[in-house]
């Protein structure tokens, strides 16, 4: 099968993706780590996962303060069979009404590498108006590698991410909407990753 047909079938099915994609990530550990610990500093916050995917991340916060977002209906469906008693809501966040209180924190972790500059903004400021003055916000992208090995690639073409940019395009994107204050890249299994934590502004 080409890697092309490998990719559309990976990103067409919840399944195959959310498991699948855990697998050279080490289940996230990494990435879950730094959640927690900005969860842990705000203690328990109302939580916005723009772009939540198959849910992967909605553990990490308690039920009641928790709305995951995404423009996918089948991850929807496949995040609110995993993680019942959670709020998931397919929108898009470029326009999204919200009729609840303004969250805590705005986590958008892994959206924005799939999406143009323009588009990428647009998603960004939706979710970021989202959150209350002064909201936290955490930012977290795959990002270039320039010794990326053969595995992260095909897991970068398998992802569908057509827009990975290097840190310093990641920050200069990102600060546009979020006064950044913390920066920095790390690895997550085989795959480079780049967070920005910062304030609404």
């Amino acid at each position: 099968m080409p890697l092309r047909d490998a990719a559309d079938r990976l990103a067409e099915s919840p399944l195959l993706f959310h498991y699948l994609r855990k697998l050279p990530e080490m289940n996230y550990r990494a990435t879950k780590a730094r959640i927690a610990a900005v969860r842990d500093a705000l203690g328990s916050p109302r939580v916005l996962d723009a772009g939540c995917g198959t849910g992967e991340f909605a553990h990490l916060f308690d039920a009641s303060t928790y709305v995951g977002v995404d423009v996918c209906e089948p991850y929807v469906r496949f995040a609110r069979r995993r993680s019942p008693g959670r709020r998931f809501e397919c929108a898009d966040l470029a326009s999204w009404k919200w009729d609840g209180p303004p969250f805590d924190l705005v986590l958008v972790n892994g959206v924005l590498h799939h999406l143009d500059d323009a588009t990428a903004l647009g998603v960004l400021r939706g979710s970021v108006a989202l959150g209350r003055p002064g909201a936290t916000v955490l930012v977290i992208e795959d990002v270039e590698h320039r010794g990326a090995g053969l595995g992260t690639r095909l897991v970068h073409s398998l992802d569908h991410g057509h827009f990975i940019r290097s840190s310093t395009s990641w920050e200069a994107l990102v600060s546009r909407v979020v006064a950044v204050e913390r920066s920095e890249s790390y690895s997550s299994g085989l795959c480079p990753y780049h967070l920005m934590l910062g304030t609404k502004r």
